[in-house]
């Protein structure tokens, strides 16, 4: 009998992911998925929803908007529940072209969102205003996922946007330059994580979590050459050292354990307080932390 498949939604390639097939960790575990890029947050969530796909790479910050309200694009409050963290966000930034020199520059530019209401959205808001620009000057643009905001500002669509991973090692390439990051923000920020929607986790998802904790820690304990070897036979665009500081880093990079803390969405939910969106409430913060 073949291994299960798990389904997963991703916005961009997962270096998890690539180190556990270079390990062979799917035979170890007994498990099997394949991944499907999502165009936007709304998308994201609405295969969730209809079961299209079972387990989500997601921002917490995306949990906070559908799961604790139907104040979100899909009109409707979701039953989704965290399976673990992943990262400190893989040096999330705002990137701009030569086109905004100076701060100045900021006001009337036109820069880049997934939608407006996502997680990194209302982390630029905050990135913005750390700049000491007002964001009421910006005009901003629902693009989609992070690849194609990088694409946009390549040609010249937009001015700028928050990028990280991949895209922000392209963007530094391409000269773009970078204002702000995450920790800018916070020095607790955390990136992104993997949820299902509410109920019990499956054995074949239990071992699923098990392998992305082992690719984890294989991650953490190599070396940079052994990183960018490993990441070399299965997502070659992520094997260099630049991109292997990153997820190795402490600021932005990996994280071991299952726990989604309070403490962690307790500051996404004041970013979003911060920059006037919507806030969930210090219970439904409660409820979501100790739903994994």
């Amino acid at each position: 009998m073949s291994d299960p498949v798990i389904r997963i939604g991703q916005f961009s390639e997962s270096p998890v992911l690539a180190v556990a097939r270079a390990l062979g960790l799917h035979t170890r575990f007994g498990i099997e998925w394949e991944t499907q890029r999502v165009q936007s947050s709304p998308g994201q969530f609405e295969s969730l929803r209809s079961n299209e796909m079972d387990i989500a790479i997601t921002s917490p910050d995306n949990v906070l908007l559908y799961a604790t309200t139907a104040q979100n694009p899909l009109k409707e409050q979701l039953d989704v529940q965290f399976l673990r963290p992943i990262d400190r966000g893989l040096r999330l930034a705002l990137y701009t072209s030569s086109d905004i020199g100076t701060v100045e520059d900021f006001a009337g530019s036109t820069l880049g969102v997934d939608v407006m209401s996502s997680g990194f959205a209302i982390l630029m808001l905050q990135m913005l205003a750390s700049l000491g620009v007002d964001h009421s000057t910006i005009n901003f643009e629902a693009v989609g996922a992070t690849p194609k905001r990088l694409d946009a500002i390549k040609d010249g669509s937009i001015h700028g946007s928050v990028l990280n991973a991949e895209a922000g090692v392209a963007a530094e390439q391409a000269g773009f330059r970078r204002w702000a990051t995450s920790t800018d923000v916070s020095d607790d920020y955390l990136g992104t994580v993997l949820v299902q929607m509410a109920g019990p986790v499956s054995e074949h998802t239990r071992a699923f979590l098990d392998m992305w904790e082992a690719a984890t820690q294989a991650i953490r304990s190599s070396t940079t050459a052994e990183l960018i070897e490993l990441l070399g036979t299965q997502a070659p665009a992520l094997a260099n050292a630049e991109y292997v500081g990153i997820v190795q880093s402490p600021e932005y990079g990996c994280l071991t354990g299952e726990v989604v803390s309070a403490e962690q969405l307790t500051v996404l939910a004041e970013i979003r307080r911060l920059s006037g969106a919507y806030t969930p409430s210090e219970a439904d913060i409660i409820r979501l932390a100790s739903s994994n």
